[in-house]
């Protein structure tokens, strides 16, 4: 940094460093108790997408169905140095799996306290900025599970630190800088690129900009950043251009989606949630009011230009989404990129609030609430166990047939059980010959299997020619696209058992002669009935229906 002291509001010369210790022991802390909550007291088992990724790490390649290698390569370098530790302290390579996500949300946390003091010019607003990073509860799950989102949000918040320098400086090294970021970014997730429209969009709404054009760093930072394209665009041509297929079928430009009028509200009802809706609400007030007075007011002493450029980075994911729920279903975490400069506008629209007499009680009562809400947000994300009576009461009036009730209203119950599930697949190996293989209806539950279950043994997953989606199983050695490996062997099949592998639906063709069920896995918290998963044995599979193989080739 080149500004070694600064002007606080109060009119007092500090020392920022003071500030960035405590930011720092702040954000330590939050490590080391995500750490011991990890070891000691966490309930849940890996999600289906780390899961997933922990299989990737076991094949790494150049890329994958859905995603860039950046996330299977981090988890791959984790494993090496963790995973002996791991299987020490918890019994498995969760922790190998999850640490980089502690590592990764306090990077995160440092690069918003540098966007904040290197814009904001208030290193105790970068402090409060850190601070509600507590309370925001995609921001805390991110912390704990080794997602996509972790390495793309590091990467965006410190790439936007490089951008807003080198907007603001003639040097070339943070343009450079911004540019290895870019590449990496693109690597974890495709999204990153709407940093390239987000600085488009500053550059044309802020004229001081426009000198940049003039030089060669943003080029280079371009060029820079669309080398994370290469391997992505090498691995695809080699695999039918399935992520850029996956991607449009996600986005709703192909499969001939229909106009979703409710798509927006969904989407901010999305965002509501995972964000709180305080914080979320307030947000949108802050880009608002700083959008139309961007100007420093005594005793600010920003530069409009880079509260602009946070403004564009804020609304840029928010638009691009919003364009898009109208024809396609948007996931809650898929605009996290707008919240990370978006912390930082609201800092400082808070901040302003609190200066002006008429404001100050208002704004006072909406932090309480903010931290208050937010914080016990977090903690019951954390526990929701503790919520099960009152879970329960809200699923009262499911339709009996739904064996799982609690299960819709508990958003961490995708989290749960799948250790038991891995346990009751290493039973049921031991009721069928050697030799035999493992194979599913479901992508991430084949994933999961694979890490639960004892010796971690390969699983095949048959949901692309059961006339679902597809995956990166679709892609390695399975039994639709290699039968002669597989025909013949006895295997253990877990899910609903569809009527296509069992002679019904218009088929003749048995896949598995003679199968029976081996056993019923049910997973409960505090009574409550959560997850049901079937588990079957064959003791020769006979390959696929030559109709559900024929639809798969054209994969």
């Amino acid at each position: 940094m080149d500004r070694p002291t600064v002007h606080d509001e109060a009119g007092r010369n500090l020392h920022p460093i003071r500030y960035g210790l405590v930011a720092a022991v702040l954000l330590c802390a939050g490590a080391a108790a995500h750490l011991w909550y990890l070891i000691h007291d966490c309930p849940f088992d890996l999600s289906g997408d780390e899961a997933h990724y922990w299989e990737w790490a076991r094949r790494l390649d150049w890329s994958y169905y859905s995603k860039g290698p950046l996330v299977a390569y981090i988890i791959a370098g984790s494993r090496w140095l963790l995973a002996g530790w791991s299987e020490r302290v918890v019994g498995n390579e969760a922790l190998a799996v999850r640490v980089p996500a502690i590592l990764l949300s306090l990077g995160t946390g440092l690069g918003l306290y540098t966007l904040t003091w290197q814009t904001l010019r208030a290193p105790r607003l970068a402090l409060a900025a850190v601070a509600l990073t507590f309370t925001i509860p995609i921001l805390a799950v991110g912390a704990v599970l080794m997602t996509i989102d972790a390495p793309l949000a590091f990467c965006y918040v410190w790439a936007l630190v490089a951008v807003e320098r080198g907007l603001r400086t003639r040097h070339r090294l943070p343009w450079i800088a911004a540019g290895v970021l870019i590449a990496l970014g693109i690597l974890a997730k495709y999204t990153m690129v709407l940093i390239f429209p987000a600085v488009g969009l500053a550059v044309l709404v802020e004229p001081s900009f426009r000198a940049s054009l003039r030089r060669l760093g943003p080029y280079l930072a371009t060029a820079i950043g669309l080398l994370g394209l290469v391997p992505i665009l090498a691995w695809n041509a080699q695999h039918h251009w399935v992520s850029f297929r996956h991607v449009a079928g996600q986005a709703g430009v192909t499969g001939g989606h229909a106009l979703d009028p409710l798509g927006p509200f969904s989407f901010l009802a999305g965002q509501f949630a995972v964000i709180g809706p305080i914080w979320f609400a307030c947000l949108l007030c802050a880009v608002v009011g700083l959008w139309r007075k961007p100007q420093p007011q005594p005793p600010e002493c920003h530069e409009a230009s880079a509260l602009r450029l946070l403004l564009c980075a804020t609304v840029t994911p928010w638009l691009v989404f919003l364009v898009f729920s109208l024809i396609t279903k948007i996931q809650p975490n898929w605009p996290v990129l707008a919240l990370l400069p978006g912390l930082v506008v609201l800092v400082g629209w808070l901040a302003r609030l609190l200066r002006h007499a008429t404001t100050r009680r208002m704004a006072r009562g909406v932090i309480a609430a903010g931290v208050v809400l937010g914080s016990v947000s977090v903690v019951m994300l954390h526990f929701t166990q503790w919520l099960m009576p009152a879970l329960a009461w809200m699923a009262r009036r499911e339709p009996p047939w739904n064996l799982t009730p609690v299960a819709k209203y508990d958003p961490t119950a995708r989290l749960r059980g799948w250790s038991d599930l891995g346990r009751a697949v290493g039973r049921a190996e031991r009721l069928v010959a050697p030799g035999a293989f493992i194979i599913t209806d479901d992508y991430q539950t084949a994933s999961e299997i694979a890490f639960y279950c004892p010796g971690e043994p390969q699983v095949y997953c048959l949901q692309a020619a059961l006339g679902d989606r597809q995956s990166q199983y679709d892609i390695w050695s399975n039994p639709i696209r290699n039968p002669e490996l597989f025909v013949g062997r006895p295997c253990i099949y877990v899910g609903a058992l569809k009527s296509e592998l069992i002679g019904q639906g218009g088929l003749s063709h048995v896949a598995l002669p003679g199968v029976r069920l081996a056993e019923t896995v049910e997973h409960r918290v505090r009574g409550q009935l959560l997850r049901v998963w079937p588990v079957y044995v064959c003791d020769a599979f006979a390959g696929l229906p030559p109709e559900l193989s024929r639809a798969f080739q054209r994969f």
